[in-house]
């Protein structure tokens, strides 16, 4: 197979998996929603650091960067059972909990209020991103009967907030052992296995990113060192997988049967996976010809990806690509000014104005050779 993997990596790197300076940004947001929650509640309800879960991608290193800020951050928070209730020692209902929340989250600097959302309180920021808070209530702590029970718009539902989390990092751990950085390079595909899938926008109609994660899970093969080559057999397996399948369970469970993440057996937006998937693995076919050019794999990867000039820049000056690519996060998440030079640089580092645009590979507007 052609070897494209020194473009691959650098576009997962550059494009794809979200800056650590994005990643403080969110963590600071998610810690400022902590704070008002906890000064703002009701004094007889104990919180502390400690009823906090992070959850979803950015609690497993899976998030990529996403257009328009569009990231979806789940923080959830637990009471005490005993704790939910008003002062007359009326118990709170689920959407009383909620609202709990909600009401104490509040801020007026906010442009929009926070709002209750079925399973969850969200809280909305001008830069296109949202926190998701679900409440859950915890009963029996700190005995062997504890559990906990999620609020939402059918009242409290059993639910374990740490289930999938601790459920993926044994999963890094277990592929780890096996081969040093298998357990990285799970993320890795994952991370890969979300762009692809949403490098069409609203064109195509895929799942989410969490049935994408226990797709990958269960298909990405661990045994190739090189992402390029993992990810196309990965594709293979997933076609190979879906053409027999198209029910995704919740692989985090250890009870049998497991929850189905899908609705039927045959969710429109499964069909439609299994029918791009096919389509991408048509398209990397010339990697396996003998007489296969960096063109041609550029071309194929680019249609996989549709990296918006990224592999064309990388293979005619890395330096300038990295250079390049690597700022737009910054500048969409408004962490990036211009230095006296033109130079995009962060923006805590030397002097510089608010980046309001820049223009980047692939912009229609203005095409860079």
């Amino acid at each position: 197979m052609f070897d494209y993997n020194e473009q691959v990596k650098a576009y997962e790197t550059d494009c794809v998996n979200l800056p650590q300076a994005v990643k403080d940004k969110l963590r600071d947001q998610r810690e400022a929603n902590r704070t008002r929650l906890k000064r703002n509640r009701p004094d007889w309800i104990r919180l502390n650091d400690d009823h906090f879960i992070p959850q979803g991608s950015m609690a497993i290193g899976t998030t990529v960067q996403e257009e328009n800020n569009a990231y979806d951050i789940d923080d959830g928070v637990w009471f005490h059972k005993d704790d939910l209730k008003k002062k007359d020692g009326t118990a709170y209902t689920a959407r009383e909990t909620q609202e709990m929340v909600r009401d104490s989250v509040k801020d007026p600097n906010f442009n929009k209020q926070p709002e209750i959302h079925n399973n969850c309180v969200r809280v909305f920021y001008a830069e296109g991103h949202h926190v998701d808070i679900p409440c859950y209530r915890k009963l029996d702590a700190d005995t062997d009967k504890e559990r906990q029970e999620l609020a939402g718009a059918a009242g409290f539902t059993a639910s374990d907030p740490t289930e999938i989390n601790r459920w993926f990092i044994d999963r890094v751990e277990a592929l780890n052992k096996q081969r040093d950085g298998a357990g990285s390079q799970l993320r890795v595909m994952i991370r890969l296995m979300k762009r692809f899938a949403r490098s069409r926008g609203e064109h195509w109609d895929v799942p989410n990113g969490l049935k994408l994660t226990m797709l990958v899970e269960e298909c990405a093969p661990s045994y190739y060192e090189r992402d390029d080559e993992a990810f196309y057999w990965l594709l293979s397996k997933l076609k190979t997988r879906l053409s027999t399948n198209l029910e995704v369970e919740n692989r985090a469970q250890t009870k049998t049967p497991k929850d189905k993440l899908t609705k039927s057996a045959s969710d429109a937006n499964m069909v439609e996976l299994r029918t791009r998937v096919g389509e991408a693995l048509d398209k990397l076919l010339v990697l396996h010809r003998p007489d296969c050019t960096k063109q041609q794999a550029r071309v194929a990867w680019d249609w996989v990806f549709q990296s918006d000039g990224y592999f064309e820049a990388y293979d005619k000056d890395s330096a300038k690509a990295h250079a390049l690519f690597s700022k737009a996060a910054l500048v969409n998440a408004g962490l990036a000014s211009t230095n006296s030079a033109g130079v995009i640089v962060p923006a805590l580092v030397g002097a510089g104005v608010p980046n309001l645009a820049h223009k980047f590979y692939g912009d229609d507007s203005d095409k860079q050779g």
